[in-house]
C-alpha cells in the first residue's frame, strides 16, 4: 500500500511538471501582439477605396501581412462630418501604432483626434495648407505621407482644358468644399481670369448631390467642367464622366480612370502610385522611425490622357499641340 502511494505521488508530480512544461511551450509559441494600423475612411464600406487596397498590397510586399505580421481596424464615415469625427476618436482610443487615412476631410479629423499617434496620409491635396506639417521636407509633427499637389495641378488642368477647347468661355468647377482650402479656390479664380474664362463653382459634399450639381451646371450654361480629384468625387468618377457625356460637356480631371470612363481629358499624377508609395512611410514608422523625420512625398511624374472617342462624340477636334503632348490617347 505504501509503495502504491509513492507511485501515485510520482505520477502526480510528473503530471504537474509536464503540465508546466506544456504551458511554457504554449506561451513561448504564442505570437506577440501584432502592430495595429487604424484606417479612417471618409466614404462607405459598400464602396471601399481602391487606393487603400493598393496600399495594403504594397504593405504586404514589404512584409506586413494582415493577421500574420500586422492588424487592421477600419472605420467608415459614410461621407458624414459628424460620423467622421466620431470614427477618428474611436480609432485613436484603440491606441494604434499608425493611423492611416487619405482624404483631406478625414486627415483634418485625424489631426484633431490626436497629436501623438503617427498619422500617415495616403494622398491629400495640400498637407501644409491643412496644417498637418510645417513643410514638406520637415513635417515637424505627427503627420506625414503623400500629397498629390491638387491646387497647383488644378490650375494647370484649367489651362489645358481651355487650350484643348479654345471656344469655351464658361467652365464649372465641380469640387468638394471640405477638400480644398479657400486660398486654392482664390488662386484658381485668378487663373481663370488670366485665361479670360468665367469659372463657376459648384460644390458637393456627398454623392447624392452629384446629379443635382450637373443640373445646376447645365442651368448656368457652362460649356465645360473641371472636376476636382477629391476622395468623394473620385469614388464616383464613373457617374461623373457619364453625366458630363450625357450633357455634352468636355470634362477634365486627375481622377484615376477618368479618361478611360469617358472623360475628355485626364492630367496629373498616378494617384494609385501615390497610395503605393505611402506604404513606405508606414513601414518605416512600424520599424521605429518618427513621422516628423519623414518628408512628405510629392508626385514625380504627371501624365496627360486624351479620349478621342469622347472628343468625336462631342464634336470636338483636339488641337495638335495637345495631341503631341499626350502620354496616352484613347481611340
Amino acid at each position: 500500500m505504501r509503495a502504491l502511494r509513492r507511485h501515485l505521488a510520482f505520477v502526480i508530480v510528473g503530471l504537474a511538471i509536464g503540465a508546466g512544461t506544456d504551458a511554457a511551450f504554449v506561451h513561448a509559441q504564442a505570437p506577440a501582439k501584432l502592430p495595429l494600423i487604424a484606417i479612417l475612411e471618409a466614404g462607405a464600406a459598400a464602396r471601399p477605396s481602391a487606393g487603400v487596397a493598393i496600399f495594403k498590397q504594397a504593405l504586404g510586399e514589404l512584409g506586413w501581412v494582415e493577421g500574420r505580421t500586422v492588424r487592421f481596424e477600419t472605420r467608415y464615415a459614410d461621407w458624414q462630418p459628424d460620423r467622421r469625427a466620431a470614427m477618428a476618436r474611436e480609432l485613436v482610443a484603440l491606441k494604434p501604432d499608425v493611423l492611416y487615412t487619405h482624404s483631406d476631410a478625414a486627415t483634418r479629423e485625424a489631426m484633431r483626434a490626436t497629436t501623438s499617434i503617427p498619422i500617415v496620409v495616403g494622398a491629400a491635396a495640400d498637407l501644409v495648407a491643412l496644417g498637418g506639417v510645417s513643410s514638406l521636407a520637415r513635417p515637424g509633427g505627427n503627420v506625414t505621407g503623400v500629397t498629390h499637389a491638387q491646387p497647383d495641378l488644378d490650375r494647370k488642368r484649367l489651362e489645358l482644358l481651355k487650350e484643348a477647347v479654345p471656344s469655351i468661355g464658361r467652365i464649372s468647377y465641380l469640387f468638394d468644399p471640405n477638400a480644398i482650402p479657400q486660398t486654392a479656390l482664390q488662386a484658381l479664380d485668378v487663373s481663370a481670369g488670366l485665361l479670360r474664362v468665367r469659372l463657376q463653382r459648384v460644390g458637393v459634399t456627398e454623392p447624392g448631390q452629384i446629379e443635382g450639381a450637373f443640373a445646376d451646371i447645365v442651368k448656368e450654361k457652362a460649356q465645360a467642367v473641371l472636376v476636382q480629384d477629391s476622395a468623394m468625387l473620385a469614388r464616383y468618377s464613373d457617374r461623373i464622366s457619364a453625366l458630363a457625356l450625357r450633357h455634352r460637356l468636355p470634362a477634365m480631371s486627375q481622377m484615376p480612370r477618368f479618361a478611360e470612363r469617358g472623360g475628355l481629358l485626364q492630367y496629373g499624377a498616378d494617384v494609385f502610385e501615390l497610395f503605393r508609395r505611402s506604404a513606405t512611410h508606414v513601414d518605416k514608422i512600424l520599424k521605429g522611425a518618427k513621422p516628423c523625420d519623414l518628408p512628405v512625398e510629392q508626385p514625380t511624374k504627371v501624365e496627360l490622357m486624351v479620349n478621342l472617342k469622347t472628343a468625336k462624340a462631342l464634336g470636338i477636334t483636339i488641337p495638335q499641340a495637345i495631341m503631341v503632348r499626350a502620354d496616352t490617347v484613347i481611340q
